[in-house]
């Protein structure tokens, strides 16, 4: 008698352990399709992407900002993105007239008193290919402004 009731209870068990691995094995398909389907910006992965590309652009206008703040402390003025690079300001990503960094393209305008620094998603094809919105930072009170579709300007809202 004893072997019979150990016998059903491991029917039970494989039974409930089959109707978990149903319902897992259809958890992993539901999600792998919303990732990875043909869903597009809709799919959950492009859009986790594109807040990471967001993110890092909106740090890389804090750190162009900390240079900045550095090039007019010692050098008496703001720089472009080479003069800030030779200085030692920003790292060698930034060696260009209009670097790109996680799929954002950055453009500056730098003078005696004052700069302006634009980063916008790179496009192709005339989609984002990263980031959704469009950022500014100026020199006059370090504020990120934001345009969801548009280079963005001062007259954009804060971020």
């Amino acid at each position: 008698m004893k072997a019979d009731l150990v016998y059903q209870h491991s029917d039970k068990v494989l039974t409930m352990k089959t109707e978990n691995a149903k319902w897992l094995a259809l958890f992993v398909l539901v999600f792998l399709s919303s990732c990875t389907g043909d869903s597009g910006p809709a799919g959950a992965l492009p859009k986790a992407v594109s807040a990471v590309d967001e993110t890092s652009a909106i740090q890389t206008l804090r750190t162009i900002a900390t240079a900045q703040a550095q090039a007019k402390a010692t050098r008496g003025s703001y720089g472009d993105f080479n003069t800030l690079v030779q200085a030692g300001f920003l790292d060698q990503r930034f060696a260009s007239d209009a670097p790109t960094a996680r799929g954002y393209r950055f453009r500056m305008t730098a003078g005696e008193c004052d700069f302006s620094v634009k980063a916008d998603p790179e496009t192709v094809e005339g989609k984002d290919k990263s980031g959704a919105r469009h950022f500014y930072l100026d020199a006059t009170d370090n504020t990120i402004h934001v345009n969801r579709t548009q280079t963005a300007s001062k007259s954009d809202p804060a971020l």
